[in-house]
């Protein structure tokens, strides 16, 4: 699904939703604005740093259309020692708003973009190319650096190692300074150790987002981008309401 700096720019956009359509909510997001931040990556941190895989980080499996729209029901029915906001501290409730966004956006872009390519021989240099040409959305965020910078904490909340978070954070800091798909690029294929020269990588790359554009219609992106507000929006609504005490994947 959409990679860190799509994630970033996505959280943007949900955090001006919900100044709209719930101020406390993000007034406690401004309070604690580095929190918001990791949480919104830190399923990929701990898929790909933490080495825990897809399901145990994403709550859905690509393959398994029964976990499909029920990751975020399916996180809390995993852990529930965190669906219940009031048994946490404010900040940690934060982190867990920016888990939801990140939960969201990956469901709203399979279920508006990726699920065109299910059954195509070639569907992962089409969906990676999808991925870069994802990133290329304008982060509205300005002071997402010193937010990176400000999350330093190296201990658990619940299943979440912050250290993990925070050295994902550390790694990703390109992507919130440029958009140039190269650079973003690379920043990826560092962390998952690629062995591609620079040439082979940049012209897989190419060869990738090439695949990938027909699979772009004009009205995607903004479809993309309203299923990803409505569901984020809900499943903080629910999150803060006591729905997930009862989650059920």
């Amino acid at each position: 699904m959409p990679r860190g700096r799509c994630h970033f720019a996505m959280l943007h956009l949900l955090h001006e939703r919900l100044r709209e359509a719930l101020p406390e909510m993000a007034e406690l997001a401004d309070r604690f604005f580095p929190h918001f931040v990791a949480g919104s990556v830190a399923p990929d941190a701990l898929r790909i740093l933490g080495k825990m895989g897809k399901l145990p980080t994403h709550f859905y499996d690509e393959e398994d259309r029964d976990t499909w729209g029920k990751s975020v029901s399916g996180m809390f029915a995993s852990h529930p020692d965190l669906a219940d906001p009031g048994a946490l501290e404010e900040v940690d409730q934060v982190l867990l708003m920016g888990y939801l966004s990140h939960l969201t956006v990956d469901e709203a872009f399979r279920d508006t973009i990726t699920t065109q390519v299910h059954g195509i021989d070639i569907w992962r240099p089409i969906i990676q190319g999808l991925w870069s040409w994802m990133d290329e959305m304008p982060i509205g965020y300005t002071d997402l650096i010193p937010a990176m910078d400000g999350f330093v904490r190296q201990d658990h909340i619940g299943f979440i190692d912050c250290g993990v978070v925070k050295a994902f954070l550390d790694r990703t800091r390109p992507w919130a300074e440029q958009s140039d798909p190269w650079r973003v690029e690379k920043v990826f294929l560092g962390m998952i150790e690629s062995d591609l020269s620079d040439e082979e990588a940049k012209r897989e790359m190419e060869a990738h987002r090439a695949l990938a554009a027909p699979f772009l219609e004009q009205e995607q992106e903004p479809r993309f981008v309203e299923e990803a507000m409505q569901t984020g929006l809900k499943a903080i609504r629910g999150f803060f309401s006591g729905r997930y005490l009862r989650a059920d994947p």
